[in-house]
Protein backbone atom coordinates (compact mmCIF):
# COMPACT_ATOMS: atom_id res chain seq x y z
CA UNK A 1 0.00 0.00 0.00
CA UNK A 2 1.32 3.47 -0.92
CA UNK A 3 1.75 6.39 1.49
CA UNK A 4 -1.31 8.68 1.58
CA UNK A 5 0.90 11.79 1.76
CA UNK A 6 3.64 11.35 -0.84
CA UNK A 7 2.02 8.51 -2.84
CA UNK A 8 5.52 7.29 -3.76
CA UNK A 9 6.88 5.04 -1.00
CA UNK A 10 5.21 2.05 0.64
CA UNK A 11 3.28 2.75 3.83
CA UNK A 12 4.74 1.21 6.98
CA UNK A 13 2.52 2.93 9.56
CA UNK A 14 -1.25 2.78 9.70
CA UNK A 15 -3.04 5.34 11.88
CA UNK A 16 -6.78 5.60 12.34
CA UNK A 17 -8.62 8.51 13.98
CA UNK A 18 -12.09 7.49 15.08
CA UNK A 19 -14.66 10.11 15.90
CA UNK A 20 -18.32 9.74 16.75
CA UNK A 21 -19.62 9.19 13.25
CA UNK A 22 -16.65 8.71 10.98
CA UNK A 23 -13.06 7.61 10.93
CA UNK A 24 -10.05 8.89 9.05
CA UNK A 25 -7.39 6.39 8.07
CA UNK A 26 -3.87 7.46 7.26
CA UNK A 27 -1.17 5.23 5.75
CA UNK A 28 2.32 6.71 6.12
CA UNK A 29 5.74 5.81 4.83
CA UNK A 30 8.66 6.06 7.26
CA UNK A 31 9.88 9.40 5.90
CA UNK A 32 6.46 11.10 5.94
CA UNK A 33 5.82 9.68 9.42
CA UNK A 34 9.05 11.16 10.77
CA UNK A 35 8.25 14.53 9.13
CA UNK A 36 4.95 14.55 11.03
CA UNK A 37 6.41 13.82 14.46
CA UNK A 38 6.48 10.03 14.50
CA UNK A 39 9.71 8.44 15.62
CA UNK A 40 9.96 4.86 14.38
CA UNK A 41 13.22 3.91 16.09
CA UNK A 42 13.69 0.76 18.19
CA UNK A 43 10.35 -0.74 17.10
CA UNK A 44 8.49 1.87 19.16
CA UNK A 45 6.36 4.67 17.90
CA UNK A 46 6.37 8.01 19.71
CA UNK A 47 3.30 9.89 18.61
CA UNK A 48 2.66 13.59 18.39
CA UNK A 49 -1.00 13.75 17.40
CA UNK A 50 -1.27 17.52 17.07
CA UNK A 51 -1.92 18.18 13.42
CA UNK A 52 -1.41 14.58 12.32
CA UNK A 53 -4.68 14.45 10.47
CA UNK A 54 -4.54 18.02 9.21
CA UNK A 55 -3.71 16.95 5.67
CA UNK A 56 -6.46 14.35 5.69
CA UNK A 57 -8.89 16.97 6.99
CA UNK A 58 -7.65 19.42 4.34
CA UNK A 59 -8.61 16.89 1.67
CA UNK A 60 -12.01 16.53 3.29
CA UNK A 61 -12.44 20.32 3.41
CA UNK A 62 -11.53 20.65 -0.26
CA UNK A 63 -14.26 18.21 -1.15
CA UNK A 64 -16.90 20.38 0.54
CA UNK A 65 -17.50 24.02 1.30
CA UNK A 66 -15.07 25.06 4.10
CA UNK A 67 -17.75 27.31 5.61
CA UNK A 68 -19.81 24.19 6.28
CA UNK A 69 -17.01 22.36 8.15
CA UNK A 70 -15.97 23.02 11.76
CA UNK A 71 -12.30 24.04 11.80
CA UNK A 72 -11.66 22.11 15.02
CA UNK A 73 -13.39 18.74 14.73
CA UNK A 74 -14.32 18.58 11.04
CA UNK A 75 -18.02 18.16 11.77
CA UNK A 76 -20.28 19.41 8.99
CA UNK A 77 -23.63 21.13 9.21
CA UNK A 78 -25.10 18.04 7.54
CA UNK A 79 -23.78 15.91 10.45
CA UNK A 80 -25.41 18.28 12.93
CA UNK A 81 -28.70 18.21 11.05
CA UNK A 82 -28.65 14.42 10.80
CA UNK A 83 -27.64 13.55 14.38
CA UNK A 84 -28.88 16.67 16.21
CA UNK A 85 -25.51 16.82 17.99
CA UNK A 86 -22.39 18.93 17.54
CA UNK A 87 -18.88 17.58 17.43
CA UNK A 88 -17.27 20.11 19.78
CA UNK A 89 -17.80 23.47 21.48
CA UNK A 90 -16.44 25.34 18.47
CA UNK A 91 -19.31 23.95 16.38
CA UNK A 92 -21.71 26.17 18.37
CA UNK A 93 -19.70 29.28 17.47
CA UNK A 94 -19.05 28.24 13.88
CA UNK A 95 -22.62 27.18 13.06
CA UNK A 96 -24.56 29.58 15.31
CA UNK A 97 -27.02 30.76 12.66
CA UNK A 98 -27.66 27.25 11.36
CA UNK A 99 -28.15 25.80 14.85
CA UNK A 100 -30.62 28.56 15.77
CA UNK A 101 -32.48 27.86 12.52
CA UNK A 102 -32.59 24.12 13.31
CA UNK A 103 -33.89 24.80 16.81
CA UNK A 104 -36.63 27.07 15.53
CA UNK A 105 -37.68 24.43 12.98
CA UNK A 106 -38.10 22.02 15.90
CA UNK A 107 -40.14 24.61 17.81
CA UNK A 108 -37.44 25.35 20.37
CA UNK A 109 -36.88 28.97 21.39
CA UNK A 110 -33.19 29.80 21.49
CA UNK A 111 -32.47 31.80 24.61
CA UNK A 112 -29.97 30.02 26.82
CA UNK A 113 -30.22 31.18 30.41
CA UNK A 114 -27.89 28.62 31.93
CA UNK A 115 -28.38 26.17 34.75
CA UNK A 116 -26.51 25.11 37.85
CA UNK A 117 -26.23 21.58 39.16
CA UNK A 118 -28.58 20.89 42.07
CA UNK A 119 -25.70 20.37 44.51
CA UNK A 120 -24.16 23.74 43.68
CA UNK A 121 -24.77 26.41 46.26
CA UNK A 122 -25.63 29.86 44.96
CA UNK A 123 -22.77 32.32 44.95
CA UNK A 124 -22.94 34.79 47.77
CA UNK A 125 -23.14 38.39 46.65
CA UNK A 126 -20.62 40.56 48.45
CA UNK A 127 -22.47 43.30 50.30
CA UNK A 128 -21.54 46.92 49.74
CA UNK A 129 -20.30 49.12 52.60
CA UNK A 130 -23.61 50.98 52.52
CA UNK A 131 -25.51 47.74 53.09
CA UNK A 132 -23.25 46.82 56.00
CA UNK A 133 -23.70 50.32 57.53
CA UNK A 134 -27.46 49.89 57.25
CA UNK A 135 -27.25 46.49 58.99
CA UNK A 136 -24.99 48.03 61.66
CA UNK A 137 -27.49 50.81 62.41
CA UNK A 138 -30.42 48.39 62.52
CA UNK A 139 -28.48 46.10 64.90
CA UNK A 140 -27.78 49.07 67.19
CA UNK A 141 -31.45 50.10 67.11
CA UNK A 142 -32.45 46.56 68.14
CA UNK A 143 -29.75 46.72 70.85
CA UNK A 144 -28.04 43.65 69.41
CA UNK A 145 -24.53 44.84 70.25
CA UNK A 146 -22.75 41.58 69.40
CA UNK A 147 -24.12 41.72 65.86
CA UNK A 148 -23.32 45.43 65.70
CA UNK A 149 -19.71 44.67 66.68
CA UNK A 150 -19.55 42.06 63.92
CA UNK A 151 -20.77 44.58 61.32
CA UNK A 152 -18.38 47.24 62.68
CA UNK A 153 -15.40 44.87 62.32
CA UNK A 154 -16.53 43.86 58.87
CA UNK A 155 -16.80 47.49 57.80
CA UNK A 156 -13.26 48.19 59.08
CA UNK A 157 -11.93 45.19 57.17
CA UNK A 158 -13.60 46.42 53.97
CA UNK A 159 -12.15 49.92 54.42
CA UNK A 160 -8.64 48.46 54.83
CA UNK A 161 -8.94 46.53 51.57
Amino acid sequence: MKCDICRIRNAVIFVQQVSRDNSVELHLCEQCASERGFSTTQNKIDISLGGLFSEAMDKKEKSGDPANICPVCGCTIQDIRKHKKTGCAECYRHFTAEIISLLRQDGVEYSYTGTLPEKTTPRAVKPTPEQIKHELHSAIERENYELAAYYRDRLKAMEQD
